[in-house]
């Protein structure tokens, strides 16, 4: 059983810092993909100019160019995934993309043994700057020999 903390002052000095990442486009295929997969096949995608559902979000690469956490345990897991909007997205908008280390932080003990989390915010902001949404995640970190039985999970 893991009993000390693998977070260092370099993993902590991680909290804050930002990566510019690819700008995201709110295309209307991304949100064809979107409506298909939260609506079913029911209509068409708005045109562009218009406003886009919000659940566009799970259809642009968020991230995908994100920088990798330091493997400090075998294995991840996402535990939560949010998004908050600012205000609505239009199709055929580009916006920029930025990560931010939000929150790392640890736990001994419990059923996956000693694990880091660690939350992630990708902020999309608008051509004026400001902010027009959030894609929040939170990993989880763990390795299945500390967990309750000691197997995987």
């Amino acid at each position: 059983m893991q009993d000390q903390s693998l977070i260092t002052d370099a993993v902590r000095a991680l909290v804050g810092r930002r990566a510019v990442l690819e700008p995201q486009t709110v295309t209307r295929r991304a949100v064809q993909k979107a409506m298909d997969l939260y609506l079913g096949h029911q209509r068409g995608a708005p045109e562009v100019g218009e406003p886009a559902p919000g659940f566009v979000l799970a259809a642009l690469e968020l991230g995908n160019d994100v920088e990798e956490f330091p493997q400090l345990l075998p294995n991840s897991m996402l535990i939560s995934n949010e998004w908050q909007w600012e205000r609505r997205l239009i199709v055929g908008e580009t916006l920029r993309s930025e990560s931010i280390v939000a929150d790392i932080s640890e736990r001994f003990g419990g059923r996956f043994g000693y694990n880091i989390t660690v939350r992630r915010e990708i902020v999309l902001t608008g051509a004026d700057g400001a902010v027009a949404a959030r894609s929040v995640n939170t990993l989880m970190y763990y390795d299945p020999k500390n967990a309750r039985g000691g197997e995987e999970e």
